[in-house]
């Protein structure tokens, strides 16, 4: 499978630049009756297979130059993954050639890949777009009243944030950029966003981890796992933007669903497809 897919939606290319991947677990769905039904799902989906996340990250080509959403996971993970800045060079683009960086959320999947292993910024000339509510809740939350969770991810937040200081821009509901625009999409974390971007077609929703699995989630999105802080309301999330994809026609830039990543959500009854645009 090609590292990178580059698609032509309306009037916005996009490429997917796959960072890696990772394991999951039936042990992350804590509940015993969801974690039963999803034994079956994941056998029928392929096994031990339908457990492995891509993580992707992906490169807007634009007018005013290139942007991306998300910046994968650089050296903070294990060395399946942190290959979104070979991939970048595959495209041709340069990372003093990205000027803005949108990020869905505050994840080490998500941003580690801003700094390198010294803690050097790899995008020297680049601002990082987040959602006010995600920025407030990592940044201005005292440590001591932060999950507990949340606050062992402090010192890597640190070393990826601190040599873009002065270079963050918070951003309210429906902020961005012309045709970019924050949608807050909460529950994996309190202020996670959905990215929309309007092509003059069918729109580009990037929607973070709204999915983790495709084969737990389209058929059950209500079921819980341990990687969301607020379960229920990511759940509710989860739900509402599968729903909204599948009646907008949206193309879904889905951060866990199999590389490329680019698809349309289909509604089926009570549960949902994926289907991933073809090549160019």
């Amino acid at each position: 499978m090609p590292s990178i897919r580059r698609f032509k939606i309306g009037r916005i290319e996009i490429t997917s630049l796959l960072d890696g991947d990772l394991d999951s677990s039936l042990d992350r769905i804590p509940d015993p009756a969801d974690r039963a039904a999803a034994i079956h799902l994941i056998e029928a989906a392929g096994g031990e297979k339908a457990l492995t996340m891509d993580c992707n990250a992906f490169l807007l080509h634009l007018p005013d130059g290139p942007a991306l959403i998300d910046a994968g996971t650089g050296t903070m993970m294990t060395d399946r993954l942190g290959h979104l800045h070979e991939r970048l060079a595959e495209t041709g683009v340069a990372p003093q050639d990205i000027r803005t960086i949108y990020l869905t959320h505050v994840h080490k999947d998500h941003f580690g890949g801003l700094v390198d292993e010294q803690g050097r910024a790899m995008f020297p000339n680049a601002e990082l777009v987040l959602h006010e509510v995600e920025a407030a809740f990592w940044f201005d939350t005292p440590p001591e009243k932060l999950p507990e969770r949340a606050r062992a991810t402090l010192p890597l937040n640190a070393k990826a944030f601190g040599p873009y200081e002065g270079r963050i821009r918070r951003v309210k509901e429906g902020g961005g950029a012309p045709g970019i625009a924050a949608r807050l999409a909460p529950g994996h974390t309190p202020g996670h966003t959905a990215w929309i971007v309007e092509t003059g077609e069918e729109p580009i929703v990037a929607w973070g981890d709204v999915v983790h699995l495709a084969a737990l989630h389209l058929a059950r999105p209500e079921t819980a796992m341990i990687y969301d802080l607020d379960p229920v309301t990511a759940a509710r999330t989860r739900r509402a933007m599968l729903q909204w994809a599948a009646e907008s026609g949206a193309v879904v830039a889905a951060s866990h669903l199999d590389a490329p990543g680019l698809g349309h959500i289909e509604h089926d009854n009570d549960h949902y497809r994926f289907l991933p645009l073809a090549p160019a």
